[in-house]
């Protein structure tokens, strides 16, 4: 498949103005997550998903935008209201149903009209109804009670406590992704893409990440993966986090 995929690097402006230049007419669709999910939820800068969508319009490719992880975690309408974008087609899946198995996908009606006729869509948990259930509760409860919003409070203050523990301790951070989903790269000034990352003390994050693990508390293992809070996080567990990771980062200085 290689080549037939092109892989421009996430906030790389020239780039992928220069991809677009060279091959945009033989383009049939732009891909991208809105955060770079799988590598600490590295944000967008500003502006670099308005040019994807500028420039899939102009040479007349499908900008789909991934929403897998995004999808109602950082606004009730995921990273399109977040950012005000208007993708052509958009995938959801993990958050949607709250743990029970559901994927989707949407798009303009021009595009999605023509499943059925002409176009085959089908797949394992395809109408299963559990899941449909499963996600009908959950969009009717982001609905009607403040839950992104208390997931956001919650987990700025768990940022900024962090922050303020690396400070203390004289440890380069810097946070990326959302309150609902962030991560931490440490040793490093700036993470706007993944050979920034790459350049962080991966090792030093997984150390706090056992200690840490040891003590009660569980972040993901992953320092790809952000972590994710949930309406059933209480101020309690922040709190205990922030105590946890005061006492080991202590440690690992030792």
């Amino acid at each position: 498949m290689r080549e037939f995929i092109i892989t421009p690097p996430f906030n790389d402006f020239e780039g992928f103005e220069r991809v677009m230049r060279s091959y945009g007419e033989q383009i049939a669709a732009v891909i991208s997550e809105p955060c770079q999910g799988n590598c600490a939820a590295i944000n967008p800068q500003d502006g670099f998903l308005q040019l994807i969508r500028k420039k899939t319009e102009e040479y007349g490719c499908v900008f789909i935008l991934d929403e897998v992880k995004t999808g109602f975690r950082i606004a009730n309408g995921g990273a399109q209201e977040y950012y005000r974008l208007k993708p052509d087609l958009v995938t959801y899946a993990k958050a949607l149903g709250n743990g029970y198995p559901i994927a989707a996908f949407g798009g303009k009606r021009e595009i999605m009209s023509i499943i059925g006729h002409g176009v085959a869509q089908g797949g394992t948990y395809t109408n299963n109804k559990p899941g449909v259930a499963g996600a009908y509760a959950t969009l009717s409860l982001l609905k009607s009670k403040p839950i992104l919003k208390t997931i956001e409070q919650r987990g700025q203050r768990l940022m900024d406590g962090l922050k303020e523990i690396f400070e203390e301790n004289d440890i380069p951070a810097v946070f990326t992704g959302y309150p609902a989903m962030f991560s931490f790269s440490l040793g490093v000034e700036s993470v706007t893409c993944q050979r920034d990352w790459q350049e962080s003390d991966r090792g030093l994050y997984l150390k706090l990440v056992e200690k840490a693990i040891e003590k009660g508390v569980m972040p993901d293992h992953d320092a790809r993966e952000p972590w994710f809070l949930c309406y059933s996080h209480s101020d309690a567990d922040i709190a205990e986090t922030l105590n946890v990771y005061a006492e080991i980062v202590k440690e690992v200085k030792r």
